[in-house]
């Protein structure tokens, strides 16, 4: 049985029967409701404003029963949500609108929509490098190396807004009434208290954000509206279909992988999630090929790795680092493929 007691307005929202019962389209759920509300009077304040919501969010939108059912079935299916290049997503998204863009939606409800915000300070990670940071409102984020983290002058006063360049670990306190928003590149995340995960690497092929609790909202930049709400344990990955440089180094484009994937976050055998494994100062390479390893370790060690064959960066590995060297990296490695290395300075040469 499920305890409401500690449901917020956000809570309710999410709950398909709320939803019936809120647009009056199923009689069962209309007496389940109507009697839940007169049994619990001290959670009348709260019901009436998710129903507030509702009725601001739904508008005179036809019933979206189908389009829920369809999702949770993709929700339970062991199989990832692969979303092709034609921007499907946006569709289904924006069918579900009402349920899943909570998040964004109800921030847009108390203060309105807001722009980029202005840079009111700045920090940076070198490579190698991690730091922790508080935020004014108790949150905090973890930047992991080569990364910088920018927050707006108005940070906490109506809402609280930071952009990412690289990668993140936030841990958001909770205040619906100041939303939280993370700015990247290739997408906006919408917060409503949680932990997530965000790598926005400029010069990687991919960007992704992991939620480990609570819920988040997504919305791709070039996205037109269309909007994704990640649930614990899941993880939404954005891969880049145009070469782009940074610091003379370009992206190579991707042309063979759909332009969004949602799926699980990867867990190992001894509980750790591999996606936020740095956070532990570990390098976690779970089946992955050379060449997607190569930008971990070139910020982790602040090297730059140089294949001269490409047959080498489809090598795979799975290894687990934390106080290594480079060498010693590089000396584990070639005891799982064939391969030679030589280190002049910062540059690591590998070849056959």
């Amino acid at each position: 049985m499920i305890d409401r007691n500690q449901f917020n307005a956000e809570d309710f929202l999410v709950d398909s029967t709320f939803q019936q019962y809120c647009a009056g389209n199923d009689k069962l759920c209309s007496e389940y409701w109507e009697k839940y509300i007169a049994a619990h009077p001290e959670q009348a304040d709260v019901i009436a404003e998710a129903k507030k919501l509702h009725f601001i969010l739904s508008g005179n939108k036809r019933p979206l029963n189908n389009q829920l059912n369809a999702l949770k079935e993709s929700y339970n299916s062991e199989h990832s949500l692969k979303l092709s290049r034609n921007y499907t997503w946006l569709k289904v998204a924006a069918a579900i609108l009402i349920v899943l863009s909570i998040g964004f939606l109800y921030r847009a409800y108390e203060v309105g929509n807001t722009e980029v915000v202005s840079i009111a300070k700045t920090f940076h990670t070198k490579s190698g490098e991690r730091k922790k940071i508080t935020l004014p409102d108790g949150s905090t984020v973890l930047l992991n190396a080569q990364s910088s983290l920018s927050i707006g002058k108005d940070f906490n006063q109506t809402s609280r807004e930071v952009s990412l360049k690289g990668e993140g670990y936030f841990d958001v306190v909770h205040n619906k009434s100041k939303p939280f928003k993370v700015h990247t590149a290739e997408f906006n995340i919408n917060v409503l208290g949680t932990a997530f995960n965000v790598k926005a690497y400029p010069d990687e092929i991919s960007s992704e954000a992991t939620l480990i609790r609570g819920l988040i909202t997504m919305e791709a930049v070039n996205g037109n509206g269309g909007t994704i709400t990640l649930k614990p344990s899941q993880k939404v990955t954005f891969y880049k279909t145009e070469a782009v440089k940074e610091t003379q180094k370009a992206v190579k484009p991707v042309a063979t992988r759909p332009e969004i994937i949602i799926n699980h976050y990867t867990l190992i055998k001894d509980s750790t999630i591999v996606e936020t494994a740095w956070t532990q100062n570990r390098i976690e390479i779970y089946d992955q090929d050379f060449d997607e390893i190569r930008a971990v370790l070139e910020k982790w060690f602040n090297v730059e790795i140089k294949f001269t064959n490409p047959e080498i960066e489809k090598y795979r590995f799975t290894a687990t680092f934390s106080h290594e060297s480079i060498e010693q990296v590089m000396s584990a490695l070639q005891k799982v493929e064939n391969f030679k290395y030589e280190i002049k300075g910062n540059q690591v040469i590998i070849s056959k």
